[in-house]
């Protein structure tokens, strides 16, 4: 699992309850990232298809998320 060294540094420097949310936040901006260039390619020009539904839906949910956290931390 490639954030498994980072989610250990983070609990090594921050603690536990905050180095688990700082790893959590950076896997969940991670995946917004993805999303983005997921949505981007479908909306290239050339494949004329809209992106798909889910990519809002998760990135809405992603969010939702990262605003919990980080009022938490």
């Amino acid at each position: 699992m490639e954030y498994k060294t980072l989610l250990e540094d983070q609990i090594f420097m921050k603690g536990e309850i905050d180095g688990r949310i700082g790893t959590a936040l950076t896997v969940l901006t991670d995946m917004l990232i993805d999303l983005n260039s997921l949505e981007i390619y479908y909306q290239k020009p050339t494949s004329k298809q809209l992106s798909p539904n889910e990519i809002e839906s998760l990135r809405k949910k992603i969010v939702q998320i990262k605003s919990i956290l980080q009022a938490e931390a």
